[in-house]
């Protein structure tokens, strides 16, 4: 690896948003209203890793410590199993990507992202519980596992991680110490690109259950995949019920057309924890019962138009002028697929791509 792609791939790790954290009006049991609590939140983080400082800093304001801590944004709450820049950019990114099409100055209204603390009423039909760091940790080992699965055809090189190798991974992680981290999960990374099986991604639409496919690294012709490439493979019936215009038909079948993740085989030991596999099938299943709820969080008009003909995500997206996000930048289409992967990946070994929804921004422009 040159120091040009060492540079961007710790450039992608060091990425941050500035958060503006307010307590809720409902939990508020003093006098006085805290100020807001301001956080540079890591991009590759998740929100229980970073968020102890706050949920210490508004217990002294209220009296409402019944239930876990959890955290909303315009009345629709945050899944803290998915990446803060992911979630950034999959809730935030429709209403900056509108205000900039209304400035022609290009500049966002509203440059830090305000957040809800709430500390009842924690909405367990929506989000997974997570009573502690440790329930973090048991998820993200196994989405792990299942990336690694999809990129290898089996989960081999996290067996083989000693003790002090799977700590010093979660640790690198948990304080967001690049060289910790790295220093582990590159040998999570294939030395070649014909070593892999498929490229991990997850394509996220208006909120809803990430959609995976199998993606090779090489066409029929063993040349690498570009993202035009990739985009090409991604049918249009595997994302076309997530869409805000998407007829009635389709939107009555949402429900059926959902299937599960591709997962390691359960029975595999992890060296570090006998007990894992129990835990990781029942946040799995419940994970499948959260992600399909969330959509009744969302406020979403309906948009009354013929849902047109496409055969795959990249004609959807020449024609609509549709965006797409990965790490909150948009890569030109030509950019190679498993390089993308290798330095825009997420620390679980996902590649997530955010498809900014134009019937969303169209919502967006009328409110």
């Amino acid at each position: 690896m040159s120091s040009f792609d060492e540079d961007i791939k710790r450039s992608i790790w060091e990425g941050k948003i500035p958060i503006v954290f307010t307590l809720s009006p409902d939990d508020l049991t003093s006098h006085l209203s805290p100020s807001p609590y301001t956080l540079m939140a890591p991009r590759n983080s998740y929100f229980p890793l970073i968020t102890s400082l706050v949920k210490d800093y508004f217990s002294s304001s209220t009296l409402v410590l019944l239930d876990e801590m959890w955290l909303e944004y315009r009345g629709v709450p945050l899944k803290w199993h998915l990446p803060i820049g992911v979630l950034y950019d999959t809730i935030v990114g429709n209403n900056n990507c509108s205000n900039s099409n209304n400035n022609s100055s290009n500049i966002m209204e509203q440059p830090y992202w305000n957040i809800v603390v709430h500390f009842q009423s924690y909405p367990d039909r929506i989000l997974l519980r997570c009573p502690n760091i440790e329930s973090v940790r048991t998820y993200y080992k196994n989405v792990l596992k299942e990336a690694n699965f999809i990129k290898q055809g089996d989960i081999t090189k996290i067996n083989n991680l000693n003790i002090n190798q799977s700590n010093d991974l979660w640790d690198g992680l948990k304080s967001h110490d690049y060289d910790k981290f790295w220093s582990v999960n590159k040998k999570l990374i294939p030395s070649s690109s014909k070593e892999y099986k498929n490229i991990p991604i997850r394509l996220i639409i208006n909120y809803k259950p990430p959609i995976q496919e199998l993606i090779p690294v090489f066409d029929e012709n063993s040349v690498e995949l570009t993202l035009e490439n990739l985009f090409s493979r991604i049918p249009y019936e595997s994302f076309s019920n997530f869409l805000n215009y998407s007829n009635n038909n389709n939107n009555n079948n949402n429900n059926n057309n959902n299937s599960p993740p591709l997962s390691p085989n359960s029975n595999n030991n992890d060296n570090d924890n006998d007990n894992d596999n129990d835990n990781n099938n029942n946040i799995n299943n419940k994970n499948n019962n959260v992600d399909n709820s969330i959509e009744n969080s969302l406020n979403q008009t309906n948009v009354q138009s013929v849902e047109p003909e496409f055969s795959n995500l990249l004609q959807y997206i020449k024609t609509t002028d549709a965006e797409y996000k990965i790490q909150g930048i948009q890569p030109s289409l030509k950019s190679s697929a498993v390089w993308l992967y290798e330095h825009f990946g997420h620390p679980d070994n996902f590649l997530y791509i955010i498809l900014i929804d134009p019937s969303q921004n169209t919502n967006n422009n009328k409110e």
